[in-house]
C-alpha cells in the first residue's frame, strides 16, 4: 500500500490533484479520515439537505452519525432507519438535495473520476442535480489511466463490493465474488450495470474532491 512514507507517495499525490484542478474541479488532500471529516464538514452550510450514495469510505470516516448528530436533514437509502421500500424514494430525494456525499471507484492520475453503479442514484447525485458533490477518496484508488481505473473496478472493487452488498443485504452471491474479478454476469443483483467516466466538472454543480492520505474503501 502506498504511504506517506513511500518515495512515490507525494509525486503521485500532487500530479492527481493538479490534474483535477485543471479539469475545474476543487481538489484538496487530507492526511487522515478525522481530517477528511472536518474538511467536509466545513462545507456544508448550516441548514443545507445532505444526501448520500451507499460508500464504505463515508461509513469508514463516520460522516453520517456525525450529520445525524449535528441536525442536518440526511436522504441517505441505506441507513438504519430507512425501510427497504422506501429507499428508493430516499435516493431520488437525495439527488434534489444541496449537497450530495459520495465516494469513488478510482481516480486518475490525468484528472478523471470512474466510477461503476447498480442502479445509478450514485453516479447520478455526482453530475446532475444537487449544487455541490463532495467526493472522498482514499490514496488506494489513484490510478495511472481510465484503463487501470477500470481494470480496477473489474479486478477489485467490482469483486469486493459485491462480497459486501451479499454479506450486508444477503443479496445472491454473484460469480465475480468467485473468481476474484468481473466475468460480465448478467445476475439480477449485478451491480456494475452502469459506468460513469467524468472528464471536466460538469456546467450545473461544483464537484470537491477530498484525497485522503489513508486507504479507504475498497
Amino acid at each position: 500500500m502506498m504511504t506517506e512514507k513511500h518515495s512515490g507517495f507525494s509525486r503521485v499525490v500532487n500530479e492527481t490533484l493538479k490534474a483535477l484542478r485543471r479539469n475545474k474541479f476543487d481538489a484538496v488532500y487530507v492526511r487522515s479520515r478525522e481530517e477528511a471529516l472536518q474538511s467536509i464538514l466545513q462545507r456544508l452550510p448550516s441548514q443545507a439537505t445532505v444526501g448520500a450514495g451507499d460508500s464504505l469510505t463515508l461509513k469508514q470516516i463516520g460522516v453520517f452519525e456525525e450529520l445525524e448528530r449535528r441536525g442536518f436533514t440526511l436522504f441517505w437509502p441505506f441507513g438504519e432507519n430507512v425501510a427497504k421500500e422506501e429507499r428508493r424514494n430516499v435516493a431520488r430525494r437525495a439527488l434534489l438535495a444541496d449537497v450530495f456525499l459520495s465516494g469513488s471507484n478510482a481516480l486518475t492520475m490525468d484528472g478523471k473520476i470512474v466510477n461503476v453503479d447498480a442502479s445509478g442514484n450514485r453516479v447520478a447525485g455526482m453530475i446532475f442535480g444537487p449544487k455541490k458533490a463532495i467526493i472522498v477518496v482514499g490514496v488506494n484508488k489513484i490510478v495511472k489511466n481510465t484503463e487501470e481505473a477500470l481494470e480496477r473496478i473489474r479486478k477489485v472493487a467490482g469483486p469486493l463490493n459485491a462480497k459486501r452488498i451479499k454479506e450486508e443485504r444477503n443479496w445472491e452471491l454473484l460469480p465475480c465474488v468467485k473468481t476474484g474479478e468481473c466475468v460480465d454476469c448478467n445476475a439480477e443483483n449485478r451491480i456494475c450495470n452502469i459506468t460513469i467516466i467524468i472528464e471536466k466538472k460538469p456546467r450545473t454543480l461544483d464537484i470537491v474532491i477530498i484525497i485522503v492520505g489513508e486507504k479507504l474503501g475498497l
